[in-house]
């Protein structure tokens, strides 16, 4: 199972690694190429983040023994805050998916959102498949997830962080600017960050606790 694991952690790395040469505007990358891989990059990240934590969930302890529980008895606790978290994101996500096919409908030109969802964050999209991510990751009660959320978090701000510079900024310039200034943070603006932060904490003391149980 382990090298399950492995397998879909370095495909997801690769299909990060594709996406963000892409974003660059690597010359030697044909357009065709480019438009196809957009939209095969979020269901590659999807399948990911999915697996991930089902494969190493502890589940699955009786017939892998590497798959050991996280959350221990405070598993059923962590199993409601997954449905919350999974619920939140499917809400982003569908607010996220209306507002893009509308402004696609009613494009003659790229147009810059700032509506709506977008009004609180600049990636709302991204951040309803991190919630989607760690609701599934508390629901298996994955180790191995668990682990990698930290490292998702990172790769997805710098993902942002190219998209912008590569992408947004290029369309749409001072008027992309404006819209940072207002809403600050790449990914997760406050309140919202100090929620992550907190959960994180918890996240850690609980494992620390069932480390200190064994």
């Amino acid at each position: 199972m382990l090298i399950i694991i492995l397998i879909l952690i370095l495909i997801f790395l690769i299909n990060f690694v594709i996406n963000w040469i892409i974003l660059s505007g690597y010359k030697s990358i044909k357009p065709k190429f480019s438009e196809w891989y957009k939209k095969i990059f979020p269901v590659i990240w999807i399948i990911c983040i999915a697996l991930i934590p089902i494969a190493n969930s502890s589940f699955f302890q009786p017939f892998f023994s590497e798959n050991i529980s996280y959350f221990y008895k405070y598993w059923l606790w962590f199993i409601l805050i997954g449905i919350i978290l999974i619920v939140f994101g499917m809400k982003i996500h569908s607010l996220t998916i209306k507002l893009l096919k509308k402004a696609n409908y009613e494009k003659e030109s790229p147009k810059l959102l700032k509506k709506g969802v977008y009004e609180i964050m600049r990636h709302p999209q991204y951040l309803s498949w991190l919630l989607f991510y760690l609701g599934i990751t508390f629901i298996f009660d994955s180790f191995i997830a668990i682990v990698f959320s930290p490292i998702l978090i990172i790769l997805t701000d710098l993902l942002c962080f190219l998209e912008e510079k590569y992408v947004n900024i290029p369309n749409f310039g001072k008027n992309y600017e404006q819209y940072k200034k207002k809403t600050p943070y790449r990914l997760i603006s406050p309140p919202y960050n100090y929620v992550f932060t907190i959960m994180g904490i918890i996240v850690v003391y609980i494992g620390f606790l069932n480390i200190m149980s064994f």
